[in-house]
């Protein structure tokens, strides 16, 4: 591991600097707590979720297991401020701590503080020094819901050596699918198991239900493009202007990925519309007097999933690898993709062959798409259903990931 302690102490006044830019902008920020300061923690489950995707994916896989252990602690953890602010809101029984920086004197300082006998990391956050220093103390590690595309396998192979060691760190690894687990074992890892996605076992929420904000919106389409990335937006906004020619009354609400880049996409899509609107500022009854409205909020993907007609899932129009289609086939959306899906490669090509989404390969298909399936509101009801069927029989993962755990 010589090679990944130069790597990261070399890469210090960046952290340092990223730490620092997390403090002046999150008033919940507590950067003592990345350093390695945690006061004592005792914690039955200690699961760590990256940021704001990983909290609401793991809901489902905490609810069962609280249904099951109703009297244990659970400590969650995050690296982001707005992964914290979805810990408060979604687990609000839970504590809640900054995982600190990989550096080996922050992570042990933070174990030095803990008693747990389990942590559980969702999806393939493998931070060596905190794999190491937990397995030193004893601690059982779990990877769940771990996904291993053939792009990020063959970045792995690069390094043998380094790959070998740090796969065979966690204890366990609980893969999406099958393809995942075999790559994953190629990397060194004993025992893997192909569980399937927990993100199947999501529940839509009453609240998303009852909110109903496509009933709010006097507009005859309404699509979305969510979790957009940048040079994903700029084809996303010509392919409305195409659109809107065929379909004057249909309104975007275009959700970028990162927060920090809501106000660029908003000054992006000026440039080109002159009606936009932010959703914190402009109530959903109000989005008809808009061609565009910018999805600037955390935490409510799910309703903007369900104020759609259709969904178009981003990260997927660039080399980015697109991101989880799950979402919107458990609300029956119709869904569009672009190229580039291989970071959930077998899920989109699955939803794809169960007739649930279609694939556009560039900018103009995806105007074309659009443009047919606005007119075509019984295509999009069978789209929509095949999605949420495929959906519901590929849901049980979370049981499958519980047994597979031993918390005794």
């Amino acid at each position: 591991m010589w090679l990944y302690s130069f790597v990261i102490n070399l890469l210090t006044p960046l952290i340092w600097l990223k730490i620092r830019r997390f403090k002046r902008t999150y008033a919940n920020y507590r950067a003592k707590e990345a350093c390695g300061h945690w006061g004592k923690v005792e914690a039955d489950l200690w699961l760590h979720c990256a940021s704001v995707g990983e909290v609401l994916a793991a809901r489902p896989l905490v609810a069962q297991w609280r249904e099951k252990y109703p009297d244990h602690r659970l400590l969650v953890t995050t690296m982001t401020p707005t992964g914290a602010e979805q810990v408060v809101k979604v687990f609000p029984f839970a504590q809640h701590k900054y995982l600190p920086m990989d550096w080996h004197w922050a992570v042990q300082k933070a174990l030095s503080r803990i008693e747990c006998p389990r942590l559980l990391i969702v999806e393939m956050e493998l931070w060596p020094n905190l794999l190491m220093l937990a397995k030193q103390k004893g601690l059982h590690v779990s990877i769940v819901n771990a996904r291993m595309s053939e792009r990020s396998y063959l970045r792995y192979q690069r390094f043998p050596r380094f790959s070998s060691r740090l796969f065979a760190l966690p204890d366990q690894f609980l893969a999406h699918a099958q393809a995942d687990a075999d790559r994953i074992k190629r990397l060194g890892a004993s025992k893997v198991y192909a569980t399937g996605s927990i993100k199947f076992d999501l529940a839509v929420s009453e609240e998303v239900l009852d909110q109903n904000w496509r009933e709010q919106i006097d507009r005859p389409f309404v699509w979305l493009a969510a979790s957009t990335h940048q040079g994903e937006e700029a084809q996303i906004l010509k392919a409305h202007q195409v659109l809107l020619r065929s379909q004057p009354q249909a309104l975007l609400v275009l959700v970028p990925r990162h927060p920090e880049r809501f106000e660029e996409v908003s000054e992006l899509a000026k440039e080109s519309f002159s009606k936009v609107a932010l959703r914190s500022k402009t109530p959903v009854n109000k989005w008809k007097d808009f061609e565009v409205v910018i999805g600037d909020s955390m935490g409510e993907l799910m309703h903007y999933y369900q104020a759609s007609d259709l969904a178009f899932v981003g990260g997927s129009l660039i080399k980015r690898g697109g991101h989880n289609p799950i979402e919107p086939a458990l609300l029956s959306k119709a869904i569009l993709v672009g190229p580039y899906t291989f970071n959930f490669q077998d899920i989109t090509d699955q939803l794809i062959l169960a007739k649930g989404a279609l694939r556009c390969q560039n900018e103009e298909q995806l105007s074309n798409l659009l443009i047919s399936l606005s007119k075509q509101s019984s295509q999009r009801i069978r789209l929509g259903q095949a999605a949420l069927r495929f959906a519901q029989s590929s849901q049980g993962a979370v049981t499958r990931v519980l047994n597979e755990i031993d918390f005794h």
